[in-house]
């Protein structure tokens, strides 16, 4: 049995999504696969799909052994790791955890950190850096979604050999005439379309600063910002952020193009929302991000697609897959929304580019690299156990 451990639908977050992603390709190739769930307590509640075995809250910490003893007769365990997804300062009990497991270990690394982010300091980035790396010492197999994830790691003590790119997972997303999404989301005109969990660090006021730009040359344009508020922010101020978005586009003139369509859209509603995009637009102001699903989804849609120039994005949009453009400068993101939104033929042209470059990475190919994966380090534990 394979158990993939993490967060998992119905919580709602980019991890969960990626293991899902992840357990439907992997069953659908024979494999056994089971899930492990570590969340915040309000999200423990479920109902969880049959698949989910396990059930912890992130805060309970004597739970993670009592889990680590129950997966320890598993084939392979397979974690998704991101800084604060588990208890601890960033996170770090998941080393307490993966010191007790007694199965072969593969963490799959979705944030790598080389600088500090906005709002983090020089502590913050060396605490972080010693749970990967310790995590990746602890783990059988490492698995980084970028080339740069390699290296970032070589240069915390990590042995090459250890680890294996395989890229985030792309949806097969089918292609939707554009004019018939807008007109069955009751939109006009161009639309540009910002979606994931929503919060500070995403950006969104650039862009609002950069329609006011543009509010003349294209009056009839939708700015359509989607998604739920990042659980902890929800939980912490509730919907004040949004109420700020909303704030800021009415003093600035943009109440008539400024949407925020606020929850959890499922696949198929992703799918309409992404059909209805002219542009879609990922202002991130982290630079250090080294996987992003909206992007891979905006590819695999064929999106003309601008976004800052974050680790992923500045692979993934080379050779005229889409546009970079800087953190926090409006001037720049306007110039580059007129460029798009005035030349068709352009948008067109990288939308067919990205879709071409993310078939390479559709779910189903992504898998057989994971099972490549969970094959060998299988065997190797086979042989540990038999000799």
């Amino acid at each position: 049995m394979v158990v993939l451990v993490g967060t998992y639908p119905p919580v709602r977050c980019g991890i969960a999504t990626f293991n899902a992603d992840l357990h439907r390709v992997l069953s659908a190739r024979g494999l056994d696969v089971s899930v492990a769930v570590i969340a915040h307590p309000e999200e423990t509640t479920g109902p969880f799909p049959e698949e989910v075995l396990w059930v912890i809250s992130r805060h309970d910490r004597p739970a993670y052994r009592r889990l680590a003893h129950a997966l320890s007769r598993a084939e392979v365990v397979i974690l998704q790791h991101e800084y604060g997804l588990y208890g601890g300062r960033w996170g770090s009990w998941i080393l307490e955890w993966a010191e007790e497991l007694r199965a072969p270990l593969v963490t799959v690394f979705h944030t790598l950190l080389e600088t500090p982010p906005p709002g983090l300091h020089e502590e913050d980035l060396r605490e972080m850096r010693r749970i990967a790396r310790e995590l990746a010492l602890r783990s059988e197999g490492v698995v980084v979604l970028l080339p740069d994830g390699v290296q970032m790691l070589e240069r915390c003590g990590v042995p090459p050999e250890r680890m294996v790119v395989i890229p985030h997972g792309v949806p097969e997303v089918p292609e939707l005439e554009l004019e018939a999404c807008k007109a069955t989301l009751g939109l006009s005109g161009p639309v540009l379309v910002t979606y994931g969990l929503l919060g500070p660090g995403k950006g969104i006021e650039t862009v609002l600063e950069a329609l006011t730009r543009l509010r003349g040359r294209f009056p009839d344009l939708t700015y359509l910002v989607a998604g739920s508020l990042h659980p902890n922010l929800h939980r912490l101020e509730g919907r004040r952020y949004l109420d700020e978005l909303e704030k800021m586009a009415v003093a600035r003139g943009l109440e008539a193009n400024f949407r925020i369509r606020e929850g959890y859209l499922a696949h198929e509603e992703l799918v309409l929302l992404m059909g209805a995009a002219d542009v879609v637009l990922l202002p991130y102001p982290n630079l250090e991000q080294i996987s992003s699903g909206t992007l891979s989804f905006a590819m695999g849609a064929g999106k003309a697609i601008i976004a800052t120039p974050f680790r992923h994005a500045r692979l993934a949009l080379r050779a005229g897959r889409g546009l970079l453009c800087p953190p926090g400068d409006p001037e720049a993101w306007a110039e580059a929304i007129a460029r798009l939104l005035e030349e068709p033929q352009e948008r067109a042209r990288m939308g067919r580019r990205a879709r071409l470059y993310a078939e390479a990475y559709t779910w189903p190919r992504i898998a057989v690299a994971y099972e490549r994966l969970i094959h060998r380090l299988s065997r190797s534990r086979h042989e540990v156990l038999v000799g």
